[in-house]
C-alpha cells in the first residue's frame, strides 16, 4: 500500500486531497496545526489515516517528522493567507510566511527526499497559488513566497529527473470554502465576474488534479505548474 503524506492536510483543500488519496487505496498521514483532532479522528474513522501535529512555522515542532518512515508521495498544501499594504507587514508575519510557505518545504523535502528515491513512481506535490504567478494586490508578501515555491519546484525536478520522483506544483485560482464564504455576496459576485467560467474551483477538482499526477502513467510530467482557475489566467 502506497504511503502518502499530507501537509496541511487538515484545510479545505487538504481534506479533498486526502479523501482522493484514500479512494486511491493509499495510506495517509495527515498534518494538521489548529484543527480539531476529534472531529478529524471521526471523519476518518476506520480508514487507513494516523495524524501529525506541528506548526510549520516553528522548524523545532518538524523534528515529529523523524519517525513518520517510508513515504511515496509528500503533497505540501500548507499555506495561510496574508493581507496588507507593504509598508505595515511585520517582520513576524514576513518570518510567518517565509517559513510555511518556503523554508519548511525545503526542510521537509531534505529530510524525505532520499527514502522517496527507493520507491517507484514518488511524488512531491506543491500546492502553491495562482497569485504565484500573477502576484496580487496588497498580497505582495504571500504572492512572494508563492512564487518561490514555483521556482523550487522547476530546479528541484530537473535535479530528480533521473530518479523515480517527479515534482509538479497546482497553482488553485479562487477555491469554494471557508474563505469565499466569509467574503461578501457582492464580493463573491464580483469575484466571479473576472472568472470566465464565472465559478469557484471546487476542492474536489484540486484533489482529482492532485489524482493526476499520482498516477503512474504521470511520470512524464515533472516541472510543470498546472493552473487550476476556470480560464482567469492563462
Amino acid at each position: 500500500m502506497a504511503r502518502s503524506l499530507v501537509l496541511g492536510g487538515s484545510g479545505d483543500i487538504g481534506l479533498s486531497i486526502v479523501e482522493e488519496c484514500l479512494s486511491l487505496g493509499h495510506e495517509v498521514i495527515v498534518h494538521y496545526h489548529h484543527s480539531n483532532i476529534d472531529d478529524l479522528n471521526q471523519r476518518f474513522e476506520g480508514q487507513p489515516v494516523s495524524f501529525v501535529q506541528f506548526d510549520l512555522s516553528k522548524e523545532s515542532d518538524m523534528q515529529v517528522l523523524d519517525n513518520i518512515g517510508q513515504i511515496d508521495h509528500l503533497i505540501y498544501a500548507a499555506g495561510q493567507s496574508s493581507f496588507g499594504a507593504i509598508q505595515d507587514v511585520s517582520n513576524d508575519e514576513i518570518n510567518r510566511q517565509y517559513f510555511i510557505n518556503v523554508f519548511s518545504l525545503i526542510k521537509v523535502v531534505q529530510l524525505f527526499v532520499d527514502r522517496l528515491r527507493n520507491r517507484p513512481n514518488s511524488r512531491i506535490i506543491v500546492l502553491s497559488s495562482i497569485w504565484g504567478e500573477t502576484g496580487a494586490s496588497y498580497e505582495t508578501i504571500y504572492s512572494t513566497m508563492k512564487a518561490a515555491q514555483l521556482g523550487f519546484v522547476k530546479s528541484l525536478s530537473k535535479e530528480l529527473a533521473l530518479t523515480s520522483i517527479t515534482v509538479n506544483a497546482i497553482t488553485p485560482g479562487v477555491v469554494h470554502g471557508k474563505m469565499t464564504n466569509e467574503l461578501a455576496e457582492l464580493t463573491q459576485t464580483q469575484l466571479k465576474e473576472e472568472i470566465p467560467q464565472g465559478r469557484f474551483v471546487t476542492t474536489e477538482e484540486i484533489g482529482a488534479t492532485v489524482a493526476y499526477l499520482l498516477n503512474p502513467l504521470s511520470q512524464s510530467v515533472t516541472g510543470q505548474v498546472l493552473r487550476i482557475n476556470g480560464g482567469w489566467y492563462i
